[in-house]
């Protein structure tokens, strides 16, 4: 086994640090029931799992500024999903092979242990950051807190640099499997597929996914069965442009469902969007004790102008979401215990909900949640929906036929937009979360989840220059339960 002593004095000066000026966090922005760090910069979840009886959760984490650095995993743990307690930090860079950074991966228990399989980074050229090496590694951990590093497990041949995000399963017969991304010799993105006995030597079986629209690397991949025969691959390509109302951001989680016979992964479609927001990113999905399967995601994208980085943190991670797939069709709704946080219900009369030109103030609440139906072909209005302060529209538009998402946040404005059927009753599921939205469509068959960073939460439901009635209209306050949430007492 490796010495320690280098990461356990690396997770020492980190969690110290974070002790020392969590109280500096400025919260007017922070989240009140979706995790954050407790001080400093978040991006992708990792090993996101059911283990040892509780959920974890990591995330890419630098703890000491709320900007990216070299990458740390941060964690917390729940038995809910939805109320999270803050851990020490599990990994820290310390090693030649993950100098700069312990990139994305996963997560599984093996034995009465929790492994942590993650990628490696090393830079070479301290005035070149696009000199380097990365490899994938294992840690372990007796008691799922503390972790101790194994070493790398799988490296690339020569001159391939993009390698990374391991994302690692058991299949029935006690095979451990993982897929991570690559960027080939001719720079197009593949998902490498490996196998293993025991965690520590991996042999390479296929490559389960090539180029597909110009992407040079499919980052973060996950790859779960869904159904009885159905299987989906989820991963953020890099590289592909922006096609009409499709894959604006700069970086798009996609997913596409298909066969696996255990060596080679069949699509039933081209890879299609994951979120239709401005800022969902890399998503990790685990398998819950009673059968289901939840997803998560970053809650934030790549060169967005973080406009609360003096605020001492940036980032969060999006609610868990229970998948399902219905006429080949992915579908994501909130998990079911999202309702534990609802207090008090507010529900508004038909009359009440109708409006003409005009609007009806919902709630001045930061952490609220909104359900309603809406049927296009009976309003005539030419915009309807609701608004957050001076930061947030959303709306059906009766010009485009869209329901759009509208940021209008000076040096953050940006919207997006999905079409919608005009002939058919349509049912909206909005979190608002003092600086985030997120919307679910139609039971989760689309999603839009967007940050804004106004500090008026004044809500209102709003028709232009015509009628529309908000149907079975109910506004929940809800609870805040990591707004305040504790952190980690230090061992």
């Amino acid at each position: 086994m490796l010495d320690q002593t280098k990461h356990q004095e690396a997770l020492a000066k980190a969690n110290q640090f974070i002790l020392e000026h969590a109280h500096e966090v400025n919260k007017r922005s922070y989240p009140h029931f979706h995790l954050a760090a407790p001080y400093g910069w978040i991006n992708d979840p990792n090993g996101f799992c059911y283990a040892l009886g509780k959920y974890h959760i990591f995330y890419q984490f630098y703890p000491y500024d709320a900007k990216w650095g070299p990458m740390h995993w941060g964690h917390a743990t729940s038995t809910d999903l939805i109320h999270w307690e803050h851990q020490e930090v599990a990994l820290a860079p310390s090693e030649d092979y993950d100098k700069d950074g312990c990139f994305s991966g996963s997560a599984i228990e093996h034995d009465g242990k929790l492994y942590l399989m993650y990628t490696g980074h090393h830079v070479f050229d301290p005035n070149n950051d696009q000199v380097f090496r990365e490899v994938q590694a294992i840690a372990v951990s007796e008691d799922g807190i503390h972790f101790k590093k194994l070493g790398a497990v799988i490296e690339p041949e020569e001159g391939i640099i993009h390698f990374r995000d391991p994302k690692v399963w058991k299949d029935e017969d006690g095979l451990f499997h993982v897929v991570f991304g690559k960027s080939n010799k001719n720079d197009e993105g593949e998902i490498l597929h490996y196998t293993s006995k025991d965690l520590m030597k991996w042999d390479f079986v296929s490559i389960i996914k090539t180029i597909e629209d110009n992407a040079f690397m499919y980052e973060c991949p996950d790859f779960f069965k869904l159904s009885e025969d159905k299987w989906v691959l989820a991963t953020s390509p890099m590289g592909q442009s922006p096609d009409g109302y499709d894959r604006q951001n700069p970086a798009v989680n996609s997913w596409q469902s298909g066969t696996f016979d255990g060596k080679n992964f069949t699509p039933d479609t081209k890879l299609y969007e994951v979120d239709r927001g401005n800022d969902f990113y890399a998503t990790q999905s685990t398998a819950t004790p009673d059968g289901r399967r939840i997803l998560i995601a970053w809650l934030n994208m790549w060169k967005l102008p973080f406009l609360n980085y003096q605020d001492h943190w940036v980032g969060a991670l999006t609610l868990p979401r229970e998948l399902s797939i219905k006429d080949g069709h992915i579908y994501q709704k909130p998990i079911r215990e999202a309702a534990s946080l609802r207090l008090a219900k507010y529900e508004f009369s038909k009359q009440e909900c109708t409006l003409n030109s005009s609007v009806r103030a919902l709630s001045t609440n930061s952490a609220t949640e909104i359900t309603f139906s809406f049927n296009p072909s009976e309003n005539n209005a030419e915009q309807y929906g609701i608004a957050i302060g001076h930061s947030i529209r959303l709306f059906v538009d009766r010009q485009t036929k869209n329901l759009t998402l509208f940021r209008t946040d000076l040096n953050a404005t940006s919207y997006r937009s999905i079409p919608i059927s005009f002939d058919k009753e349509h049912k909206l599921q909005i979190f608002i979360d003092n600086s985030s939205i997120e919307v679910f469509i139609d039971d989760g068959h689309d999603a839009m989840t967007t940050n804004f960073f106004g500090q008026d939460h004044s809500i209102f439901a709003y028709a232009t220059n015509g009628a529309a009635t908000f149907k079975d209209l109910t506004v929940y306050d809800l609870e805040r339960p990591m707004f305040n949430a504790p952190l980690f007492k230090k061992a």
